[in-house]
């Protein structure tokens, strides 16, 4: 079953299986223009192994919004001609997976000369595990036990000048510079890879991918929240809706505190629907 519906500011899809269902939604916030780029794709030779792709065009680099269309594209294509031994073998998925991100990083780099940059979030599911990458302040999660846990790095630029322990997960929705991103694709000719991580699938009942513009603004708290208390299809819009028209959210007391020294770094609210926002869910069924 397919359902799909556009708006000039809004792409729903939804696709439902046997023992699966897959939607996204992304959302162009209050900007001008939607720099993200999302899609999924079943494996032509066997629909178990799946790709999932979110991409976040960075909004200082000129060509963003392509950077990141174009690696959504160019990773479905590869995924969809890649031979299915090659997806059940995770150290060699692995390997032909950063072969394929420095081709798609040199190219970027040559068709925009190093202004066509863009975070990454992948996740590619095997018979018995899941390969999940990531470039970028976009984040991966998982559904486990019931609790909703982040698998991927925020590569921010803060921490190259900060003790990342100084802080809480949760102050950086309210951090001043956390869009400024320490790796991206389409940025550098350095031998660069995105972090790769394989989790069993029998770990996780869904998979949860995000770009920055619902994590900037929504707490785990409230993604866990939400999920738990609606069809799947209504989880999609109804954080999407949160993050871009959601009352501001105000810093916590203890936040603050921890900030007391370094007020100037800190933002005393959220600022919903600043960014593009995205997501997308794999659930089993």
């Amino acid at each position: 079953m397919e359902d799909a519906l556009q708006t000039i500011e809004q792409k729903l899809k939804l696709v439902k299986g046997n023992k699966f269902l897959i939607g996204y939604i992304s959302h162009i916030g209050h900007k001008q223009t939607n720099d993200d780029a999302t899609g999924f794709l079943l494996h032509p030779q066997k629909d178990s192994l799946k790709i999932f792709v979110v991409a976040d065009g960075v909004s200082s680099s000129k060509n963003g919004s392509k950077a990141a269309s174009y690696l959504k594209d160019e990773l479905l294509k590869w995924f969809s001609e890649l031979s299915p031994a090659y997806i059940n073998t995770m150290a060699t998925l692995k390997s032909v997976f950063w072969g394929k991100i420095r081709e798609i990083n040199k190219e970027l780099i040559e068709m925009y000369n190093g202004l066509g940059e863009t975070t990454l979030v992948c996740a590619i599911t095997g018979d018995q595990e899941t390969l999940i990458a990531s470039s970028g302040d976009s984040r991966g999660y998982v559904i486990s036990d019931n609790t909703l846990k982040q698998l991927t790095a925020d590569h921010l630029v803060w921490y190259q000048y900060n003790d990342p322990k100084s802080i809480e997960k949760d102050d950086l929705r309210f951090l001043i510079g956390n869009s400024y991103i320490s790796h991206s694709i389409g940025r550098s000719l350095q031998d660069y890879r995105p972090d790769v991580i394989t989790i069993s699938n029998d770990d996780y009942s869904a998979l949860l991918l995000f770009t920055d513009g619902v994590t900037d603004i929504l707490s785990d708290e409230k993604i866990k929240f939400i999920y738990d208390h609606n069809l799947p299809k209504d989880v999609l819009i109804k954080i999407i809706n949160e993050a871009v028209n959601a009352m501001p959210e105000l810093i916590s007391p203890v936040a603050r505190q921890r900030f007391k020294d370094r007020s100037y770094m800190i933002n005393d609210y959220t600022d919903p629907g600043k960014d593009n926002a995205t997501m997308l869910l794999y659930k089993k069924l």
